[in-house]
């Protein structure tokens, strides 16, 4: 088979390397749509930590099973799936008290490997977080379950109150799903970024706050959707330094920022204390997910509460990954589906 390998940075290579066979109580899936994500170009653009290079990459996908290993009640050949890359161990010191997305062993047994024609999900992952995919349901969308089950879980943290204004800073895949999340929540959303195509897409998409920075001041455009208090929630999604250092001036008093775009592991940021103690602001900074959250994820896909569709700009065959790759980097689009 076909499978994408990242050599070193901006350096992918398609090899052909065996077909996975399936370990006892795995399976082996068709992939059909994987999609791209930030943490992949993150690795594509400098490497990843959890990534030595050269590896498989590639984590969001979905598609048919094709092999079952001995022991498999729960699917068949020929059964459509969608399924997260890793899932919790279930008896560890952070799983039984309710942190499942701490597991101690979560990021060394997550699954990669998705740009390639077939991978392998180990039982782990099949037993908790692997789910038959509806035939209404496109593959590519079925992909979205692991990037959504992020997102559910970092709405959980904020713990809004009803009708709650919120910031989100960041027009990306992420960005958007966050409005889209919180909004039928029921929250007010406000958008921020500075492509002006994905905030008109959030507006296609029912969000009806944007507000380009290039263009806008973002302090007063909150003041005045709030009435001078100022959000109730920060969610910044666009992972650079000087935004998180920014983001605290645009909450309210009692508010909650949380920093959902991940900074590289050196990066030091600097606060005003003062504003964060007298104003009693708290500050968060969501990780992955648990399998509540990836369970209400496949939930609100299959339900068509949630329709990530809009965010997909282009999709490419596999022999097209490396393209694919550059085209991000140059920053056009905001995901895309390789179709093996």
């Amino acid at each position: 088979m076909h499978c994408a390998i990242l050599l070193e940075p901006r350096c992918i290579e398609l090899r052909e390397v065996p077909v996975p066979q399936p370990q006892p109580g795995a399976i082996v899936v068709r992939v059909r749509a994987a999609l791209t994500d930030g943490t992949d170009l993150k690795a594509y653009r400098r490497g990843h930590p959890r990534m030595p290079m050269p590896t498989r990459f590639g984590h969001e996908f979905s598609g048919d099973v094709a092999a079952v290993g001995s022991s498999v009640m729960e699917f068949s050949i020929g059964d459509a799936i969608m399924t997260a890359h890793s899932a919790p161990c279930g008896a560890c010191y952070w799983c039984v008290r309710g942190q499942e997305e701490l597991c101690e062993t979560i990021m060394e047994t997550m699954l990669l490997g998705a740009y390639a024609e077939y991978v392998e999900i180990p039982r782990r992952i099949l037993s908790r977080n692997a789910f038959r995919k509806p035939p209404e349901l496109p593959y590519a969308a079925a992909a979205f379950l692991e990037p959504l089950s992020c997102v559910v879980h970092s709405v959980d943290l904020l713990e809004l109150q009803t009708e709650s204004t919120v910031l989100v800073i960041g027009d990306g895949g992420f960005g958007i799903l966050h409005a889209l999340v919180l909004a039928r929540a029921g929250a007010v959303v406000l958008i921020a970024g500075h492509r002006a195509e994905r905030l008109a897409l959030a507006q296609q998409l029912g969000i009806p706050h944007v507000r380009n920075t290039k263009e806008f001041d973002l302090q007063t455009a909150i003041r005045t959707l709030t009435g001078g208090r100022g959000a109730d929630a920060v969610v910044e999604c666009t992972g650079m330094q000087s935004v998180w250092e920014q983001a605290p001036q645009f909450v309210r008093r009692g508010g909650v920022v949380s920093f959902f775009g991940g900074l590289p592991g050196e990066a030091r940021v600097t606060f005003h204390a003062d504003r964060l103690h007298y104003d009693e602001v708290r500050l968060i900074s969501p990780f992955h997910f648990g399998t509540d959250a990836v369970r209400r994820a496949r939930d609100l896909l299959v339900s068509g509460q949630i329709e990530p569709l809009p965010l997909v700009t282009d999709r490419a065959p596999l022999s097209q990954i490396a393209s694919v790759f550059e085209r991000l980097d140059a920053g056009e689009g905001i995901k895309f589906a390789v179709l093996p």
